[in-house]
């Protein structure tokens, strides 16, 4: 046999032999790009599936946080000053508006009332303790109670055997409680004064009508000795102010109320 005619024997068995092994390769690649395949699809309907759940999820905690906020938003609000729950109209307007129930707001108020009250009350018994003698006078006596309350004065001290005049007992009387005052009212001036004893206001009766100007330079200088300025001459000018004070004390409340 020729060589050459054996190589090509040879050459041709090769092939031969070679496609089977070729179609095994290419079923063999197409197995494994179709699995490939597979796997990719796989893979994808996972991350779906999965991206499906978190959005679900985030959903899901969304409407549960608005039910918790609802209902959170149903239960009663604590007052902020004395943590009580509010639940009627009044309270909840109250502390939509001020922060804290009716009652805590009402109690405020009426301590501020009661501040600026004390305030003008203060700022009148000044005024008071700073008037004339004069005035003082008109302001404890010029009025019907003010003229009762002389004239209990006058009865003690004739019950005494004391014989003085009612211009005498009423510029002594009215010097010993301005010389006494204790930021009193009215009313409780004339109290204390109704119940001085004879001897007490002995000292500060003039024995005529001379004697005045010493009952005033006596009063003057205690003022001094106390520290109260007292020297502006006699004047009414005190009773506007004192007027304007009351006014002021009664409005106080309902201009607070207005607020």
């Amino acid at each position: 046999m020729d060589v050459s005619d054996s190589n090509h024997k040879s050459l041709e068995s090769i092939f031969e032999d070679a496609e089977p092994l070729k179609d095994k390769g290419a079923e063999t690649l197409e197995t494994t790009l179709s699995l490939a395949s597979d796997i990719d699809s796989k893979a994808t309907e996972i991350s779906e599936a999965e991206n499906q759940f978190m959005e679900s999820l985030i959903s899901f905690q969304s409407e549960q946080e608005k039910i918790i906020l609802k209902a959170q938003s149903m239960l009663p609000v604590q007052c902020s000053k004395c943590e009580t729950y509010i639940q009627s109209k009044k309270d909840v307007g109250c502390a939509s508006k001020h922060g804290c129930c009716f009652t805590c707001y009402t109690a405020d108020m009426s301590q501020k009332t009661f501040d600026a009250e004390t305030q003008v009350e203060n700022t009148k018994f000044e005024l008071i303790a700073t008037m004339d003698l004069s005035d003082y006078e008109e302001w404890l006596f010029d009025d019907e109670m003010g003229n009762r309350s002389l004239a209990r004065v006058i009865a003690k001290l004739k019950s005494q055997g004391y014989d003085y005049k009612p211009w005498q007992v009423s510029i002594g009387a009215a010097a010993w409680s301005k010389e006494n005052y204790r930021n009193t009212s009215l009313e409780d001036t004339r109290y204390l004064v109704e119940r001085a004893k004879p001897n007490e206001l002995n000292s500060f009766i003039p024995e005529s009508a001379d004697g005045i100007s010493t009952v005033i330079d006596s009063i003057k200088r205690a003022e001094e000795i106390r520290g109260i300025n007292n020297t502006k001459k006699p004047s009414k000018k005190h009773w506007p102010v004192i007027g304007g004070i009351a006014g002021i004390s009664i409005i106080i409340p309902y201009l607070i109320n207005r607020k």
